[in-house]
């Protein structure tokens, strides 16, 4: 039952996870998110993403809006400009949580001589789904 009870408890946490995966499952997105990473604290604007990129304008707007929306990066505002940077902190906990939480199953598998088969698993899958509505 320990074993049901830790693959509903991740379940359940998909719905933290899913957004972040998303988001960071685009390659111009990880560009952008490295180059937020080595401006540091300051964060870059737009125009200072697009520069020197194939991307235009438009486009990077688009991917930051995106990870904007996955609360993957902040953004404040300078006069005219808007400045984004990396709000790792939140992001990488949240990852390295469902790390640590896939870990602890796989211990659980381990130790249990008892598989869940398709019908179990599938049961597991509804119940998160019925505990998150």
């Amino acid at each position: 039952m320990k074993q049901e009870e830790a693959l509903l408890e991740i379940f359940k946490k998909a719905n933290e996870y899913v957004p972040v995966f998303q988001a960071m499952a685009d390659s111009e997105r990880l560009l952008i998110l490295l180059k937020l990473f080595y401006a540091g604290e300051r964060g870059k604007n737009v125009t200072e993403l697009s520069g020197k990129s194939r991307l235009s304008r438009p486009a990077v707007s688009h991917h930051l809006k995106v990870l904007k929306a996955a609360k993957i990066i902040d953004s404040r505002k300078e006069g005219t400009q808007i400045y984004y940077t990396l709000n790792s902190t939140v992001k990488i906990s949240l990852v390295q949580n469902l790390l640590e939480k896939l870990q602890e199953h796989l211990k659980i598998i381990a130790g249990n001589s008892e598989k869940l088969n398709d019908e179990a698993l599938e049961r597991i899958i509804a119940k998160a789904h019925n505990s998150l509505k």
